[in-house]
């Protein structure tokens, strides 16, 4: 009864395999096909089985069938799986990958044993990825559904230092980039991923490509690259055949080493010259504070003293000197506001907590917007350069509430844990529809964004924008706590 029922699991594992399956007698006589070998062949089962398997092979496929068959027979080397082409019943000629094994009977050959897979469609796109990676200038490599490499191109040898010929055909790819086994991002796209997997390996520096579906991109520095480390941006893309299952995957890269220098020092300069800004407004700051608010209260003052007793002022000079003295006092509260804008002495002496509070405060009595500001975790261990970053992204969030959103609340909240210190300034004011990338908002009119991220970057930090029309704004600026 166990022997039955093995023969049968052995009959439908036969019979419903995906790979065509057949058996020969030793003149090349079908004796069993399965049905994958029918629609290899385009052949029903009564015509193969009249069929000797010559009548599929012609020329070299002949000749290989040939020399499979005295290797297996007189048991000497054959590298196995081979590569053999069909002609099919329609007379198409198809490519099978396949393995061969000797049947035996009471000792002696009977018979051999065929199982192959329809490659074709993988045939011609290895060949089309031939042309294109080894006449392309950029690093290309692509691996298999089993995760080997099948193409490690001539400007990937000259990135990497791995010639081809040690590539082809391993699951090394990782070693060209990385210090342990780990898989990369085609690794990732053969296995059918989910975004777990990716945020494990590439958390923070990889996204889905917008310009294919199923193509994602990271960016990274490699220190194992070309001895002193690249930065290479990375963009890996599924390889799919007729029926739409991934058969391999192709991985670019592109040295960005230079870009990113030019950055880290453009990087440098702005913050040189954001200090300096600083600096500048500070000394402004004061030098109004100092010169041109003394003056005006003093002047205030003189007038108050110049006023005549009530018995001897006539009217029209009563009148006169209360306007003198009135637009003196508006002149001195613009001048201490301009000076409160330019750098706050509050910031300075209270810290970026008592700052945000004070430009609530000013933001509801001047505007009548409801303004609110929220602390979780203790910001002691900001430094100096993060609270005046914090300052400025929210001092230019609040204006373009004030200016553009018509909104009637508004709040700011900042959140410390042990790695970021993150501000959310948001609003329930008209929105607006944010670009797929930030670096379109200059061409909307959008440049105060612009300038936020900007300053969000010189700490190593990002600020991530959520609006759409009729249904607010939310600016979330996250910096490191340790750039």
């Amino acid at each position: 009864m166990t022997f039955k029922l093995t023969e049968k699991i052995y009959r439908d594992l036969f019979e419903n395999s995906n790979d065509a399956m057949w058996v020969q007698d030793i003149a090349g006589n079908f004796i069993v096909v399965n049905k994958a070998c029918k629609r290899l062949t385009g052949f029903g089962d009564d015509e193969l089985l009249t069929k000797n398997v010559k009548e599929f092979l012609v020329g070299d496929a002949l000749q290989l069938a040939r020399d499979l068959r005295r290797s297996l027979i007189y048991q000497s080397e054959f590298n196995q799986p081979y590569q053999q082409q069909v002609v099919r019943k329609d007379g198409s000629v198809r490519i099978m990958k396949m393995s061969t094994s000797l049947v035996i009977i009471d000792g002696k050959p009977a018979g051999f044993q065929h199982v192959a897979r329809d490659v074709t469609e993988e045939q011609s796109i290895t060949e089309m990825l031939t042309e294109i990676t080894n006449s392309s200038p950029i690093p290309t490599f692509v691996i298999d559904s089993n995760h080997r490499i099948t193409y490690w191109n001539t400007a990937l040898e000259s990135l990497t230092g791995q010639r081809t010929s040690e590539m082809l055909g391993t699951r090394n790819q990782w070693q060209s980039f990385y210090q342990q086994s780990r898989p990369t991002l085609a690794d990732l796209i053969i296995e059918g991923a989910d975004e777990s997997q990716f945020l494990k390996f590439y958390s923070g520096k990889y996204k889905p490509s917008n310009l294919m579906k199923g193509a994602y991109e990271a960016e990274d520095f490699f220190p194992v690259v070309a001895k002193t480390g690249r930065w290479l941006h990375i963009t890996a893309s599924p390889i799919k055949n007729s029926n739409g299952q991934i058969i391999a995957a192709l991985e670019a890269l592109q040295d960005i080493t230079e870009e990113k220098r030019m950055q880290e020092s453009m990087r440098f300069y702005v913050q040189l010259i954001t200090r300096a800004q600083e600096e500048e407004r500070k000394r402004l700051a004061r030098d109004l504070h100092d010169d041109l608010s003394s003056s005006l209260l003093l002047l205030i003052q003189r007038l108050d003293s110049a006023s005549p007793g009530p018995r001897s002022q006539s009217s029209t000079m009563k009148t006169n000197m209360e306007d003198l003295r009135a637009q003196a006092v508006e002149a001195l509260e613009h001048v201490r506001r301009y000076v409160q804008n330019l750098r706050p002495r509050i910031l300075d002496d209270l810290g970026l907590i008592a700052s945000l509070e004070w430009m609530a405060d000013d933001m509801q009595k001047q505007c009548n917007i409801q303004t609110r500001v929220s602390v979780q975790g203790g910001t002691k261990a900001l430094s100096a350069d993060t609270q005046l970053l914090l300052f400025r992204i929210a001092q230019e969030a609040l204006s373009n509430i004030r200016r553009h959103s018509k909104a009637t609340a508004t709040e700011i909240t900042i959140q410390v844990d042990d790695d970021n210190v993150i501000m959310t300034v948001s609003d329930n004011g008209c929105g607006f529809n944010v670009p797929a990338l930030l670096e379109y908002l200059p061409g909307t009119g959008h440049l105060g964004i612009m300038g936020m991220t900007e300053r969000a970057k010189l700490l190593g930090g990002s600020l991530e924008i959520k609006s759409s029309a009729g249904f607010g704004t939310t600016i979330v600026t996250r910096i490191p706590l340790h750039p």
